[in-house]
């Protein structure tokens, strides 16, 4: 999981740690909290290259504005070095964090990818703008899943400790509601923030370290993300992987197809004793490259046959995933877990994991023409047609913006031919609101409304100006509701309210998928509309 290092850049950092130093004592010898930042960063850097040497960690400091020191990198060495020249600049500006730390992720990983931040601050509340106190007020969520460990450098003894606690607890419930804030339990040192980082690298810098069974064959292999728990948002159920995981059976990757994952993860063969051969080498002792590997044996066998089978396991308590081999290159190829989402009935086309057994099981005899015919029954074919499936005519595809520029070209061919288009205007209206909501893509709904509602305004036909005021109303558009208030006052109800029935479909987003424009009746779209 990538991390990112932040650290408080902003001028109170260079306040000495206590006050109790002779005459004696040189100002460049006194301990600062920037001094302590860079020993907790370099701690935690040595404990990520020695146990989690795939992660991606970058730097990044923070005051008025934030500035990305270092960029995602697996070679810490420069993170070091960046951490020897972190500079000292002005206030400290949280606002400027926040949306540094948003900028960097949605460049570098997009919206989708876990992200775990470790912020090193001392607490300072600033002031204004962009304050703790303002942001954990109106502060914004990341707009990607992320976990945040604050490690604070305030000392208990600052009148401003217990604000400034509260503070950084609504910061992370504000912007991603995951993550732990770590204090020093009596006064700030060297030897307190150091317990404070191994408690941080024991709680979520951990690798996996777990057995790969299949009958009496066994390797022990280390997951890369190791894999983190999963809480069922209905009854809050917490399932955790196991440290077995066990081989249940080799399917067809036609039949497995290509099904929701919760999580990829690579799957690395463990060294013994932490990286240390156990028994004899070259003279007299074997090494581990001389040991039979099952992880070994299992991706020669899936490299060579990735394109027909893929693994099944159980890598918890009614918890399945399936192991396949990925290459992105002719020379390097790697042994991929991709974990389901809990339960028994997760893939509807495979039925239930539990009863899974030899492809012979599936085979039934039936009689076709008197003669006795093996019809095989696998995979499950679902009797239920689903709202979603790919009808002729209705498939929708975006896969770039010029399909999507396309199809609001044709629905504006459309409306600048009205009443002749009507019929067609609509169809292709409800078609692309249909897909947007079905993608989640509410903002292409308020694009549609405000290219409509230009339209509208420059169109000369009458009927034209009838049916298009509605249409462009979204919710949360000002001038939208402005124009139809206008429209209301020259044209009649019963005009109004017969060009208000595409509304409840074509432009809420929240009115019911159950709403057909064909057999729901004009009283229940007005109640919807007004």
């Amino acid at each position: 999981m990538p991390t990112i290092i932040v650290a408080d850049a902003s001028l109170s950092m260079l306040r000495p740690i206590g006050s109790n130093y002779g005459p004696e004592v040189l100002d460049d010898d006194i301990p600062t909290r920037k001094t302590l930042t860079m020993e907790v960063i370099n701690q935690f850097v040595d404990h990520v290259s020695a146990h989690c040497k795939l992660e991606f960690v970058a730097l990044m400091t923070f005051s008025s504005a934030s500035v990305v020191e270092r960029t995602f990198t697996r070679d810490l060495y420069l993170i070091r070095e960046s951490v020897l020249t972190i500079p000292t600049h002005d206030v400290t500006n949280y606002d400027a964090l926040l949306s540094g730390i948003t900028k960097l992720v949605s460049d570098s990983w997009g919206t989708t990818v876990p992200i775990q931040i470790l912020l090193v601050t001392d607490g300072s509340l600033g002031f204004g703008s962009g304050s703790l106190r303002d942001v954990a007020r109106s502060g914004k969520k990341f707009p990607f899943p992320a976990k945040i460990n604050i490690l604070s450098l305030c000392d208990p003894e600052d009148k401003n400790f217990a604000e400034s606690c509260q503070m950084l607890q609504k910061l992370i419930e504000v912007t991603c509601e995951d993550g732990c804030i770590y204090l020093p339990e009596n006064h700030l040192n060297s030897k307190e923030c150091s317990t404070l980082v191994e408690k941080i690298c024991a709680k979520d810098y951990t690798p996996y370290k777990g057995t790969v069974k299949c009958g009496h064959m066994s390797s022990k292999v280390t997951l890369c993300p190791p894999p983190q728990p999963f809480v069922s948002k209905g009854d809050e159920k917490r399932y955790d992987i196991s440290e077995t995981i066990e081989v249940l059976g080799f399917i067809s990757v036609n039949d497995m197809a290509s099904p929701p994952v919760h999580s990829r993860h690579l799957l690395l063969p463990l060294k013994s004793s932490d990286g240390k051969s156990t028994g004899k080498g070259d003279e007299g002792e074997d090494s581990d490259s001389n040991v039979p590997n099952f992880c070994v044996l299992l991706h020669g066998a899936l490299k060579v046959a990735s394109e027909y089978y893929c693994v099944m396991c159980e890598v918890g308590t009614e918890w399945f995933g399936f192991i396949h081999a990925f290459s992105d290159s002719k020379k390097k190829s790697n042994l991929i877990l991709s974990i389901l989402s809990p339960g028994t009935n997760v893939i509807p086309w495979l039925g239930n994991m539990q009863h899974l057994g030899p492809k012979e099981d599936f085979i039934q005899k039936k009689t076709v023409q008197g003669d006795s015919v093996a019809v095989p029954c696998f995979p499950v074919k679902h009797g239920d047609k689903k709202s979603y499936i790919a009808t002729p005519n209705q498939t929708t595809v975006w896969l770039t913006p010029g399909g999507l520029n396309a199809d609001i070209q044709k629905l504006l061919r459309h409306a600048r031919k009205l009443p002749e288009k009507t019929q067609q205007f609509y169809k292709e209206l409800n078609r692309m609101r249909r897909w947007a909501l079905a993608l989640g893509f509410d903002s292409i709904l308020e694009t549609i409304a405000a290219v409509l509602e230009r339209e509208c305004i420059s169109t000369s036909h009458p009927e034209a100006s009838i049916q298009l005021p509605p249409v462009c109303f979204y919710p949360g558009s000002t001038t939208s509701i402005q124009l139809i208030t206008s429209q209301t006052k020259i044209y009649s109800s019963h005009s109004l309210i017969l060009s208000c029935i595409p509304l409840c479909i074509l432009a809420t987003p929240t009115c019911s998928n159950k709403f057909t424009y064909d057999n729901v009746s004009l009283s229940r779209y007005k109640d919807a509309a007004f």
